[in-house]
């Protein structure tokens, strides 16, 4: 069965992180202006042929042309895991399933990976095969988070016993490199630049994002937020009073995560980045959870788009059987992808002008 990975966190505390000055999460915001926001509106995707159970749009790439997810369809052996893309009006099946898809990038290229019999199998899948990426010596399995429009690919391993930062260079086909500051990148930007976080022990040992790192002994310091730089610097993400930090999302200038002012306390404060000056600002109340950012900063929850200055809301234009909308990806363009959901079945959609 084909799956998309949670955020993944996995690994101890890496000395060194610069602290950047950063905006209190309790300075005051304008309320959002939800009254007055059009919804998006909502579009169906097509099916392919055969099509009869639960189907989902789980990715889009940040230019919004291509759409991809996961289906299944009966077959005289009982089901079939399928992988799709949408272009505009044209869904294509792919493949069966490879694994755990990650991410997709503006030219179509989709990145994930598998569990093997030798570990778990970073993949790429472009030009309609799958490609397995490289390990590096002594590694104990790999995991990718992110894939940018050049083609670079990150994500992290089990190296020396603790996971590890990697990077999987365009340029450099069939090299892996190990990077600092370790810990479990979310994001990498067009430029280069990696988002991540070096998580705590509780992100370590719980059944939540994250679980399938290795198990933490001991007692970890709390989880810390990072950005490393194209040149190799690399700076905290926080806020001031906080102690613990995580990032959910990035995309172009912007990142999104939570902060708290306790370590062993509930994440406080939703917060949005601004990663060319490391300044925070807090998410306004109500906010169900995070599941992406886009390039103008607009924050994606399951159900609505958080702009910087209005929230717009995901409607379904179904009401029978639709139970629920679920948003799963927002491009730069404002396109979200998701799933309208009901008591048996699941129909992937598209919303526009969000």
């Amino acid at each position: 069965m084909i799956l998309v990975a949670p955020r993944r966190l996995c690994t101890i505390l890496t000395a060194g992180l610069l602290a950047a000055t950063l905006v209190a999460p309790g300075a005051a915001m304008a309320a959002p202006r939800t009254g007055s926001a059009p919804a998006c509106m909502m579009h169906p995707l097509p099916l392919p042929p055969g099509a009869s159970l639960a189907w989902d749009a789980m990715l889009v790439d940040p230019a919004g042309r291509f759409i991809v997810g996961t289906g299944r369809r009966a077959t005289d052996q009982g089901q079939e895991s399928l992988l799709l893309r949408w272009d505009g009006p044209r869904v294509t099946v792919l493949t069966g399933s490879p694994g755990l898809l990650v991410a997709v990038n503006r030219h179509g290229v989709l990145v994930g990976d598998s569990s093997t019999s030798a570990g778990n199998r970073p993949w790429r899948y472009r030009d309609g095969r799958v490609e397995w990426l490289p390990l590096p010596p002594n590694g104990i399995g790999g995991y990718v988070t992110a894939v940018n429009s050049r083609g670079d690919i990150v994500g992290y391993g089990g190296y020396l016993e603790e996971p590890v930062t990697l990077r999987w260079p365009v340029d450099r086909p069939d090299t892996v490199e190990v990077l600092e500051p370790g810990g479990i990148p979310v994001a990498i930007l067009d430029d280069g630049t990696i988002v991540g976080e070096v998580p705590g022990e509780e992100d370590r040992s719980s059944p939540g994002p994250g679980a399938r790192g290795a198990g933490g002994r001991g007692v970890a310091p709390p989880p810390v937020a990072w950005v490393r730089r194209p040149d190799g610097r690399v700076d905290r993400l926080t806020a001031p009073g906080a102690v613990k930090s995580t990032v959910r999302a990035a995309r172009g200038n912007w990142a999104v995560g939570q902060v708290a002012d306790t370590a062993d306390g509930q994440y406080e404060q939703m917060v949005r980045w601004d990663l060319r000056t490391g300044v925070a600002t807090p998410v306004r109340p109500g906010l169900i959870a995070m599941t992406g950012v886009n390039a103008t900063g607009s924050l994606l929850s399951y159900s609505e788009v958080d702009h910087l200055d209005r929230r717009v809301p995901l409607r379904s234009v179904v009401s029978d059987p639709v139970t629920r909308v679920v948003a799963e990806a927002i491009a730069d363009n404002g396109l979200v992808v998701g799933r309208t959901a009901g008591p048996q079945v699941t129909f992937p959609v598209r919303w526009s002008g969000c």
